[in-house]
């Protein structure tokens, strides 16, 4: 029952009307959610200033343990790993902030732990009950020298004799030397440098070891090519006559001053030594015309040596440009498993150009020297009456599948795979001093370059096999068309082979592998 105040009926009566009006009046509204809209957009705003100081901060910080611990886990660095990271942190006002540090330290590793933690105050967060924001940091680096085994494979074919390649190939490849065996990476480190021409010369232990058989010692005059019998393979019986020359107490023989086997195809199907038990030597002979070349100076004159091999003005004698031989002789045969950088770097100092380029040979020894099932022969060559391995990596090579082994090859040419030839002769008396383009009759083709070229391939594609891993790297060194396509497909991706021309880059090239085989990782 409705009740009317006596008072003033007619107003009391319109009162719900006005309670109804005001509930339905929207004036005003449109201002109050514009308010809490700009409330809401402004503490967006906030929270997303607070966020992004937050990860500036949080960049610093984690830039900061990164570069500690890098530098402080790498192996050169002599001063304690958390003497470093405390140093980087005070350096960049944050020591506070560094809340642990874990070295780890091994024969051939060292691993560097460190963790950092800061807040952020916020501006706008606060708001919400948010006073502040973590920062925290973690970042682990290690350098791991595990063992390592590279067959540095380098071209020393007559075609190395321009545009200074010769002279531009020593130094990047001595200055690869120095990069791979610095610090305690050298103890774990072995090197095969494997240089190559015609043939590879494994030298006269292996070539016997593995039955190679030496042509026969015979008498040759001086002015015919012969040779002291002291500096020969081969000597004549002491009652023989031997060939007569300029010093009437020297006996001359036909030259036997280097040791490559001749192995066949069926060599090439596997990566093993060459295991036939039984192999021929090749000739001491040239194919092209190119020994005779003398060493000349900048101005075309013909430079001096004297008999110590240095260079003089004038009363010496001229020098040919390489060494005589199809096979690279003793003195420019393989070294095995080597971390001695001044051996190393002498060899590739002193080794001579020869004629051909036979890079499937070497592929083939590269190959092998990494394979485990040659370690029998490297404990033989360790042993102190040959001293040819250092006693340390007598259990080399290791096993395809250690963990804690890489194998690299590193293989440079500046030329295409040739044809193989032979004098059908080989003591023919004029193999040593005439080159067989101008004996077309004595001359024979034992394998063609297509021949060559399909074996080279075949240990390419043994190597990148994934039961043996093998990294390949390769150069070519001002070799455009074929042999950059040889090298291209040998290497392990297109990211490991490279193109040079000139000293600056192939000094780059061999630097940047020596590089990436030394890696410091940060692995976290």
């Amino acid at each position: 029952m409705t009740r009317i105040s006596p008072e003033n009926p007619e107003e009391n009566a319109a009162r719900p009307h006005r309670i109804t009006d005001f509930a339905r009046n929207e004036d005003g509204v449109i201002t109050i959610f514009t308010i809490f809209i700009m409330l809401m957009m402004l503490m967006v705003a906030g929270v997303g200033v607070d966020l992004m100081q937050n990860e500036m901060r949080r960049t610093a910080l984690q830039n900061t343990v990164d570069r500690a611990v890098l530098a402080a886990a790498d192996l050169d660095q002599t001063r304690p790993a958390t003497d470093v990271v405390e140093d980087y942190f005070d350096k960049t006002g944050l020591r506070e902030f560094l809340t642990d540090v874990r070295p780890n330290q091994g024969l051939n590793y060292r691993t560097v732990t460190a963790e950092a933690f800061m807040r952020t105050n916020t501006q706008f967060m606060g708001l919400l009950g948010v006073d502040s924001l973590p920062v925290p940091a973690f970042s682990q680096a290690v350098e791991d020298v595990p063992n390592v085994e590279i067959s540095l494979v380098l071209d020393i074919s007559g075609s190395m004799r321009f545009s200074n390649r010769m002279k531009n190939l020593r130094p990047a490849a001595k200055n690869f030397i120095d990069i791979v065996l610095v610090g305690p990476s050298a103890n774990t480190t072995s090197i095969n440098l494997i240089p190559y021409a015609g043939q590879t010369n494994p030298g006269p232990f292996m070539f016997g070891r593995l039955g190679g058989d030496r042509y026969s010692a015979a008498a040759l005059d001086e002015d015919d090519g012969g040779i002291d019998e002291l500096f020969n393979n081969t000597q004549l019986p002491s009652s023989d006559d031997a060939g007569t020359g300029s010093d009437a107490s020297v006996r001359y023989v036909y030259p036997n001053v280097s040791s490559c086997l001749e192995i066949d195809n069926s060599d090439f199907s596997d990566d093993r030594l060459p295991s036939d038990g039984y192999y021929t030597q090749t000739a001491h002979f040239m194919n092209w015309k190119i020994a005779s070349e003398i060493v000349r100076d900048e101005d075309d004159n013909p430079v001096l040596f004297d008999e110590n091999g240095d260079v003089v003005e004038s009363g010496g004698t001229t020098r040919s440009v390489m060494d005589w031989g199809w096979c690279p002789q003793d003195q420019t045969s393989i070294i095995y498993a080597s971390n001695n950088a001044t051996v190393l770097k002498n060899r590739i100092d002193t080794m001579r150009m020869h004629d051909g380029t036979g890079t499937h040979y070497a592929m083939k020894w590269a190959l092998a020297l990494l394979n485990p099932d040659t370690q029998p022969d490297f404990a033989q060559m360790a042993l102190p009456a040959n001293n040819l391995v250092p006693a340390q990596f007598n259990n080399r090579p290791l096993a395809y599948d250690d963990s804690e082994t890489v194998k690299y090859i590193v293989l440079m040419t500046d030329g295409q795979i040739t044809e193989q030839v032979r004098p059908k002769d080989t003591m023919h008396t004029l193999n040593p001093t005439k080159h067989l383009g101008a004996r077309s009759s004595d001359r024979k083709t034992i394998t063609s370059k297509s021949t060559n070229v399909t074996n080279f391939k075949k240990q390419c594609d043994l190597a990148k096999e994934e039961s043996r891993n093998v990294v390949i790297y390769t150069i070519a060194f001002e070799a455009p068309g074929t042999p950059e396509d040889q090298m291209r497909y040998c290497a392990s991706s297109t990211g490991h082979f490279f193109k040079a021309t000139g000293k600056e880059q192939i000094a780059e090239a061999f630097a940047t592998i020596a590089r990436q085989i030394n890696e410091l990782r940060l692995t976290q």
